[in-house]
């Protein structure tokens, strides 16, 4: 199993994020020693790639204090070379769509400039987000015009989705 196989294991076995990652640094391949606490095995493993692109294949993670205790001692001659180095993680979650946004977040986006309101329009397609704004703004007590807005769109987003065929495939049908 090579290492970018062991981190997807990992984490679907763990979940979350890592006690702790390593990284190399140098473009050449890496050979370290980890812990497999699932068959409790030391196992070798290469880490290869380019690390400045940040491949999977040049990170190996550690999930417990026991794991990291073990990948110290088996890999000190490339910690105190630099060869690996530790490496932090981004826990940035990815951008949410409109589509995931909650009552309250859409609440703020009604309550918010025309223009603002008019742009998040403009970037949806979801029927179904419309009609929660189109729900929320008049719940809200908005004004005529603001609704009508959101029902403009509403209608834009459907004539979409139900455009007619082009008469050449119709003909051929």
């Amino acid at each position: 199993m090579n290492n970018e196989d062991r981190n997807l294991n990992s984490t679907a076995l763990h979940g979350g994020t890592p006690l702790k990652s390593y990284i190399k640094t140098i473009l050449g391949k890496v050979y370290v020693t980890v812990w497999d606490s699932f068959e409790n095995t030391p196992v070798g493993t290469i880490l290869e790639g380019d690390p400045r692109q940040g491949d999977e294949s040049c990170i190996v993670d550690i999930w417990s204090e026991e794991e990291d205790f073990f990948f110290r001692k088996k890999n000190n001659l490339h910690l105190q070379t630099g060869d690996v180095i530790v490496y932090a993680r981004s826990n940035k979650e990815p951008d949410r769509t409109i589509e995931q946004y909650s009552d309250e977040e859409l609440k703020v986006i009604i309550n918010s400039k025309f223009f603002t309101l008019q742009n998040a329009l403009n970037n949806t397609n979801s029927t179904a987000v419309l009609f929660r704004l189109k729900n929320l703004a008049q719940e809200l007590e908005k004004s005529d015009k603001l609704i009508k807005v959101i029902e403009a769109r509403i209608a834009e987003v459907q004539a979409e989705e139900f455009k007619p065929l082009p008469k050449t495939i119709n003909t051929e049908l």
